[in-house]
């Protein structure tokens, strides 16, 4: 149990009292503050009131005795709130009293005399000590007309924050940004920032008038060893500023500023119901406290009344004008001064425990030390735990381990991390590239500082070394100049801001540099950026979404390596052009047949017939033997010319007569005329009228069943193959993803499972724990980021990666000696033992809802 310590300050005359020739009645004796009636006949019973206070500082006139400087005042007040911070209690200061009567000058003073705030910040980092361990975050907002603003928030969505109960925390701000700072200067930075943001505004009472309340809150975390048992506290520092009360008719406030100045009313008039309140409850038990009357006091709980060390200064004006207004701030002082808090150590709740065992084991050893006889159950019990005391303190002190290393890195990298969405910002005055890494088994992030002149960037023997896939030797080459303008020469395929680069091109501040398959560079500039932040005009200019470079550098892939399959299948001769088509038709899965093929087959035959009224089974027998010779000669070219080559083969059989002969000739011409047949010319079965039985029926399979291919028909028993020819996207809302159709072909078996990218991922890493170095040698196709996780082109960009990663992973497990697959003839039972990956589910179905 602790009372609210309670100060009063007076300031000197500012400009305005002094035009009107104030005089002063505030009068202070050590502890005690007098105030006069200006109106009152002397002697008489009003003619003047004394308050006793904790501290009473005289600051009106700076060549006084009595003077109380900004030193004197942390002395007294905030070297209290340091020693609260660090024995683990949570502190809370706060100013109160009417506009401009100097309450900011006591909180966050100037540059040359400053204020409680940002000593008593300063001497939180000064005081810690090497025994120790420290973390410590900062927030900082401000209540304007009850609406909370998150002043080192970012974006429009900390302008209007909320408010929530916790049950354990008391109020908590959600969304309420947290920077972990860890030295005084990151919280200078961030102090200075968040007052630029403050809302002031010029009454008659007050040039620079607050026009909300500010409070800049610490949390501070302190870890170590007492008597071999570990202790974390956690303490929260409240350091408030609030906007001073104020008269419509002495401010002269109208429009925006009379609605401020009712909403600070409000807010301070509630402030003054709490402390009265809670005054009351010190003698009465049962009195209703309004701390949701107002945001203010709703954050303010815990301080007034509650789990905290609490520190209260009245700031007063020493000019008679003030009268009312002082006497009112006075009373308040007064009452606070009753307020009961109730401040206990929060102590982490882990060491508590421990600290709870350790004294539970001493009382133990001291009872088996005073009693002659061992006892099995005490000594079971003593063991059980001293070894749960041993692992808590080892996963506490792992914990503290992996904080302080995190704490000294960004410290060495000059890194200031904050949790509002802003990640970690890197402070350097040269030029560098940060990458942007997608890998799995990144941890970090890797910045590449750039030398003055020639920087290589490649594979080997270069200046920045990217192993990765699609890097060449010599990628690309970025030359900086004496005035630090940086020009990227290309030497392999580099995109720049989504376009690729022919030729050199300049790099500006921010831009996104993308070599190979997945590599992406940001190029940082800090001189040209400071020139940026001073041009308004150029910050519209910002960098598109990280996406849509990823999104485009994929897609101008996927052309190139279309163009290049284009030139690579002019190539190839006629038969493995067909084999080529068939494997694309089938990886595409095309399911859809023309118009024509809805025509019944009776019905063309019967209209062929008609056509060709002379045709006999003879002819038929003489077409079948020439087809049979065409089926025993896969390799027969057969062109326009085919047929000819056909007929002359006709007639030198010698098995047949001259009529056989003469009607060969004919059917042969009949079949070279059906080119311009108009019923032929439409039917998608047309270009194989000339080829085999086997062709024709290739090419109806293909088109009604995409699933199968030519392996179908040439199934060999040692055949193990994986193709990918399509994905599907599932799920709804957040829970949508891309799933792969994995088509499978081992020996004489044929099957098709649906697998989103995780379980190619883990597959992956099943395997390289199998099988070590032989599968981590392989290029799997890299995580990318969390928003491209729905994307189109990244679904599309890993289809062929995936495929390529599959074909090879199961070569390379063929070949290991013990694995599954290492046997002359692999099955499907197989593949199931080498990984449930290949498992097919009871209801997995394809894409179209085929096994």
């Amino acid at each position: 149990m602790a009372s609210v310590k309670v100060a009063v300050r007076v300031r000197p005359f500012n400009n305005r009292e002094k035009d009107m020739s104030s005089k002063v009645i505030i009068q202070m004796d050590s502890k005690k503050t007098r105030i006069s009636n200006p109106k009152a006949v002397d002697n008489a019973p009003d003619a003047y009131k004394d308050f006793t206070f904790d501290h009473s500082y005289w600051s009106f006139d700076s060549s006084s005795p009595q003077f109380s400087s900004q030193e004197q005042v942390f002395n007294d007040l905030g070297m209290d709130v340091v020693d609260a911070a660090f024995e683990g209690y949570n502190a809370c200061v706060f100013a109160y009293g009417q506009t401009g009567s100097g309450k900011t000058f006591t909180m966050m003073g100037s540059k040359d005399s400053r204020g409680l705030i940002p000593r008593i910040c300063e001497a939180l980092f000064q005081r810690m000590s090497g025994g120790s361990s420290y973390r410590t975050e900062v927030s900082y907002l401000e209540i304007y007309n009850e609406r909370v603003k998150d002043l080192l928030g970012t974006g429009p969505a900390s302008h209007n924050l909320r408010i929530r109960e916790n049950p354990k925390l008391g109020p908590v701000v959600q969304d309420l940004s947290k920077h972990l700072v860890t030295e005084y200067k990151n919280v200078e930075e961030l102090m200075c920032k968040g007052n630029l943001l403050r809302t002031t505004a010029s009454t008659n009472m007050n040039d620079v008038s607050s026009r909300s309340h500010a409070i800049f809150t610490l949390c501070f975390v302190k870890a170590g060893y007492t008597n071999n048992t570990p202790t974390e506290t956690v303490s929260k520092v409240h350091l408030v500023d609030l906007a001073g009360s104020e008269r419509a008719d002495a401010t002269g406030a109208t429009g925006d500023r009379l609605k401020e100045g009712a909403h600070i009313n409000k807010s301070l008039v509630t402030l003054g119901s709490v402390i009265s309140s809670l005054a009351e409850l010190s003698v009465k038990k049962s009195t209703f406290v309004p701390y949701r009357d107002s945001v203010l006091t709703w954050l303010l709980k815990d301080s007034l009344g509650g789990n905290s060390k609490t520190i209260m200064i009245a700031a007063i004006s020493p000019a008679d004008v003030n009268y009312s207004e002082t006497l009112s701030t006075l009373r308040y002082a007064n009452r606070a001064k009753n307020i009961i808090n109730k401040p206990t150590v929060n102590e982490d709740p882990n060491t508590r425990i421990i600290r709870e065992l350790h004294d539970e084991i001493t009382k133990l050893k001291a009872m088996l030390t005073s009693t002659q006889d061992s006892q099995p159950q005490m000594l079971a019990a003593l063991q059980a735990k001293q070894e749960q005391e041993k692992v808590l303190t080892e996963e506490w002190a792992e914990k503290w381990r992996e904080t302080q290393k995190i704490l000294q890195e960004q410290q060495a990298l000059g890194l200031r991390m904050g949790k509002d969405g802003t990640g970690v910002v890197l402070d350097s005055d040269r030029p560098h590239l940060v990458r942007i890494d997608d890998d799995l088994c990144s941890t970090g992030v890797t910045l590449y500082d750039l030398k003055e002149g020639e920087n290589i960037l490649g594979s080997e023997d270069a200046d920045i070394v990217l192993n990765e896939e699609g890097v060449e030797s010599l990628h690309c080459r970025i030359v900086l100049s004496e005035d630090d303008v940086a020009t990227l020469v290309p030497h392999g395929k580099c995109s720049l801001n989504g376009q690729w680069v022919e030729k050199h091109a300049k790099l500006s501040q921010g831009c996104l540099i993308v070599m190979g398959n997945s590599i992406m560079l940001r190029y940082n500039n800090p001189a040209e950026a400071a020139r940026i932040r001073n041009d308004p005009s150029h910050l519209s200019k910002s960098t598109n979404d990280l996406s849509v470079f990823k999104c485009n550098s994929s897609e101008d892939g996927d052309h190139l390596s279309v163009r290049d399959e284009n030139e690579n299948v002019r190539s190839p001769p006629k038969d493995s052009c067909k084999k080529f088509l068939m494997r694309r038709s089938s990886m595409m899965g095309i399911n859809q047949i023309s118009d024509s093929d809805s025509v019944p087959d009776e019905e063309r035959l019967e209209n062929r017939n008609h056509l060709s009224p002379r045709r006999s089974d003879h002819g038929s027998s003489i077409r079948r033997k020439a087809m049979q010779r065409a089926k025993d000669n896969p390799l027969q070219n057969y062109t326009g010319d085919n047929s000819d080559m056909k007929a002359s083969d006709i007639e030198s059989d010698d098995s047949e007569d001259a009529h056989g002969r003469r009607r060969g000739k004919f059917l042969s011409a009949n079949r070279r005329s059906s080119t311009y047949d108009p019923l032929f010319t439409s039917s998608p079965l047309h270009p194989n009228m000339n080829g085999s039985n086997i062709d024709i029926m290739r090419s109806i399979m293909a088109r009604s069943m995409p699933c199968l291919t030519d392996r179908y028909y040439d199934s060999d028993p040692n055949e193990l193959s994986v193709i990918i020819p399509t994905y599907v996207m599932r799920g709804v809302g957040t829970q949508t993803h891309h799933e792969y159709e994995v088509r499978i072909a081992v020996g004489h078996e044929r099957y098709t499972i649906m697998r989103r990218y995780n379980r190619f991922r883990e597959l992956h890493e099943e395997m390289m724990h199998k099988y070590g170095e032989q599968v981590a040698a392989l290029l799997f196709p890299p995580k990318k980021f969390s928003l491209l996780r729905r994307s189109e082109a990244l679904a599309r960009e890993r289809r062929p990666q995936l495929e390529s990663y599959l074909s090879r992973l199961l070569e390379v497990v063929s070949q290991i000696p013990g694995s599954p697959l290492n046997t002359q003839t692999p099955s499907r039972t197989d593949l199931y033992t080498l990984s449930g990956f290949f498992r097919k589910g009871v209801f997995e179905t394809g894409k179209y809802g085929t096994s």
